[in-house]
């Protein structure tokens, strides 16, 4: 669990306007906690993975000079569910952020999930792998060199199309804004379908104030745009939604009226 501010999650909304926003959440903007809620889906004998949360280590990761301490819990949680790093088929990245990638590799070095094959999409690739990123936070571009630039003689899928299917009952949705190549992903078949939007939206006040900007989005007007996206493609869909910063386990819906939208977590 970890905790951010008001101040970065909402750059430009009106102090009198988040103050009673946050306050309907029972939210203190100094203290708005989250979850890194990576995902599991088993059909068959695949078992595909989808974002890695931030690692974790035994001891604390020290970068230019500051110290971080890695605590994530996804190995411990596989384990629980008698599942080996090494069943894992298939792992899907969202995107690049640290809390999404940072456990592909453990502290040591090695690779996690040995015999999965990558999913990522190839402008997030791009973007990070080149002078592109350089304006980007250097412990961003640190995770990457330790977490994703290693798979580049591995097995990776790269995905290049929106609406690409990447797994069987797995399909990409281009969400770019919070970062170049970011990915959601609609996942099940037939009338059951979930639509996994990883970090379109940081908090459920982004689904009801789609102005509202975070400190976080590369581009703003595309986040937007992304995010209208996919709120009406889940409406169309009559789709449940799993956010991976909302309150465990993330899973609800988004209800519409007219041009407003209201999160629901699920009961």
């Amino acid at each position: 669990m970890f905790k951010y501010q008001a101040k970065d999650y909402f750059i430009n909304a009106n102090e009198n306007e988040l103050d009673i926003a946050l306050k309907s959440y029972n939210t203190n903007p100094e203290n708005i906690p989250s979850p890194y809620i990576a995902m599991l889906l088993q059909k068959g004998g695949q078992k595909i993975l989808i974002d890695s949360g931030i690692g974790f280590s035994e001891e604390p990761i020290v970068f230019k000079g500051k110290t971080f301490v890695l605590k994530g819990k996804l190995k411990q949680l596989l384990e629980k569910e008698d599942i080996n790093t090494n069943d894992i088929t298939d792992v899907v990245i969202t995107h690049f952020h640290p809390d999404h990638i940072g456990g592909v590799f453990s502290s040591e070095g090695k690779l996690l999930f040995k015999n999965a094959k990558f999913h990522i999409h190839r402008d997030e690739w791009d973007f990070w792998h080149t002078s592109k990123s350089d304006s980007q936070p250097p412990l961003f571009k640190f995770f990457v060199e330790k977490n994703i630039t290693p798979l580049k003689n591995g097995n990776l899928n790269f995905i290049t199309q929106d609406y690409q299917q990447v797994c069987d009952g797995v399909i990409s949705v281009n969400a770019n804004g919070h970062t170049k190549g970011q990915i959601a992903l609609i996942i099940g078949d037939g009338n059951e379908q979930l639509l996994y939007i990883s970090d379109a939206f940081l908090h459920p006040l982004h689904m009801e104030k789609l102005d509202w900007q975070t400190n976080y989005d590369m581009d703003h007007k595309k986040a937007k745009q992304t995010r209208i996206k996919l709120l009406e493609l889940a409406d169309k869909e009559s789709m449940r939604i799993n956010a991976f910063h909302f309150d465990f386990p993330g899973l609800g819906f988004a209800e519409r009226n007219g041009e407003k939208w209201k999160w629901v977590y699920e009961k």
